[in-house]
């Protein structure tokens, strides 16, 4: 499997759904005096990605709205992790839309 995320290191600027390869190619490495070396091999394979997105949903309660105050002092308030629900929800949404594109 390392073989196949060397080239998606590589990109300058991989945005999720936009510029990532469909193929890649196999590149074998081998070791030799502490130099790590990468052949392409001439074998190119379809890409599958599978993503899942894990997140802690909490109870905005009182604890949460005081955190959220609190921090709102410090920092920008729009970039700090406890907001109301429907702040929250926006946040994630624009995210999403930011990081995959629709097909045209």
């Amino acid at each position: 499997m390392d073989e196949f995320l060397w080239d998606l290191i590589r990109l300058p600027s991989t945005k999720l759904g936009v510029n990532m390869p469909a193929r890649v190619e196999q590149i074998l490495r081998s070791e030799g005096e502490s130099l790590l070396v990468m052949e392409p091999t001439g074998e190119f394979y379809d890409v599958i990605l599978y993503f899942g997105i894990i997140d802690i949903l909490q109870d905005y309660d009182i604890s949460k709205k005081l955190e959220h105050a609190y921090k709102s002092i410090q920092y920008d308030p729009t970039s700090i992790s406890a907001v109301d629900p429907k702040q929250y929800s926006k946040r994630f949404r624009d995210f999403i839309y930011k990081v995959f594109t629709e097909d045209t």
